[in-house]
């Protein structure tokens, strides 16, 4: 991130159709336990420390069918000196340890910024320099960042739904269709990833070796 008191700031969504978010909506039992997992995902997935992730909002209480819930977590990633991840993630839901709904949005941008606050900077060569800079070496970078931001919200939907499936719930996703080429691609290279186990062990009956 640029610290200066004038940037000029360039925004992108890492998911290109509108609206640029994935939700997810699960019915099932023990839906508070999905706070601590969203929470354990975001940080793993995007590998960043608590001190990069801000609760702007937090409402817990009871309501008529249990816990009541609405919660908001803001994640910063620094890219490079110029560009980072700005993901918003949402959390909602109502219920008990017996029944419930929750739903969760993730909404990803993609920010770079430069420094305006000197004369120089200010100057109409620089930002003439700058523009063909950007243009022809920094925009591919941006390309670059904006997929594996995409990859990790993939991931984070994909652990989700994982853990939805434990919760023996059912739940319903809506991704964008770059989010759903990242979901195959993913897969893809899932499935490539060879089966290594200790020499000498046998396979369990999940694929884990057993001695």
């Amino acid at each position: 991130m640029v610290f200066a008191r004038a940037k000029l700031t360039l925004e992108d969504n890492c998911f290109i159709e509108e609206p640029g978010a994935v939700t997810m909506r699960f019915v099932g039992p023990n839906v508070s336990k999905i706070y601590k997992k969203a929470y354990e995902l975001m940080k793993s997935i995007f590998r960043v420390p608590d001190s990069a992730i801000q609760e702007v909002e937090y409402n817990w209480g009871k309501g008529e069918k249990g816990d009541k819930f609405k919660v908001t977590w803001w994640l910063h990633k620094d890219m490079d000196l110029f560009s980072y991840l700005y993901i918003r993630f949402r959390l909602w839901g109502e219920g008990n340890g017996g029944a419930g709904n929750a739903k969760l949005e993730i909404r990803s941008l993609l920010r770079s910024e430069y420094p305006q606050d000197t004369v120089w900077q200010r100057s109409l060569f620089y930002e003439m320099l700058r523009t063909l800079w950007h243009r022809i070496f920094y925009h591919k970078k941006r390309e670059e960042y904006a997929e594996e931001c995409r990859h990790s919200v993939v991931l984070v939907m994909k652990n989700m739904r994982e853990f939805f499936r434990e919760l023996k719930g059912e739940v319903e996703t809506q991704v964008p269709q770059t989010g759903r080429e990242e979901v195959k691609k993913t897969g893809r290279e899932e499935e490539k990833k060879p089966e290594t186990r200790p020499e000498g062990s046998m396979p369990g009956p999940h694929g884990e070796g057993r001695v």
